[in-house]
């Protein structure tokens, strides 16, 4: 195995483990990373490799598929995909089996309490990350302000936010308000 998929599975086999939540709460570490220290993408390639995966019907983990074969075509997908979810899968069953067995014990309630502000502060974690390398113009900051009120508000389907988007963000390219 070369070492740029050794890294790709090191990567997500490690830091997967970690994933309460899922994957995408992990974006940035994840963005760390690939980004950050292993130098194989860069912000935009990152964001763009989130973004479009998360347009495509299917788990939210596809930006790890859609990331290793952005760096390493079919074998980097093969292996993004299998280290995201063999060692995770390993130890959800493992995990799933202990816990089913002792459902009523007051640790594994209070286990399941605690791991929910656990993941409320890694996805705005996320957010964080995903908004800072995507916005770099004013147009690009209001859409993501925008976006966030609009949920928050009238707590609408996602889609909506990104036909509205991709609608306002053609229009201000168009304009001449983004770069290209």
């Amino acid at each position: 195995m070369n070492g740029v998929l050794w890294n790709l599975f090191v990567t997500f086999s490690t830091v997967s483990v970690f994933a309460v939540g899922g994957p995408g709460a992990l974006i940035p570490e994840y963005h760390r990373q690939i980004v950050g220290n292993l130098h194989l993408m860069t912000d935009q390639g990152f964001v763009h490799s989130v973004v479009l995966s998360q347009l495509a019907p299917g788990p939210n983990m596809l930006f790890i598929s859609f990331i290793g074969w952005q760096v390493a075509g079919l074998a980097g997908l093969l292996i993004s995909t299998f280290a995201i979810l063999g060692p995770t899968g390993l130890l959800a069953f493992g995990v799933g089996r202990i816990m089913e067995g002792r459902r009523d014990a007051s640790w594994v309630k209070a286990v399941k309490v605690c791991l929910a502000p656990i993941v409320v502060g890694l996805t705005v974690a996320s957010a964080m990350v995903t908004a800072r390398a995507a916005d770099h113009d004013i147009v690009g900051f209001g859409l993501t302000l925008g976006s966030a009120a609009f949920m928050i508000a009238f707590k609408r389907n996602p889609l909506w936010i990104i036909a509205g988007g991709a609608g306002i963000g053609i229009l201000a390219h168009r304009m001449g308000f983004m770069a290209a």
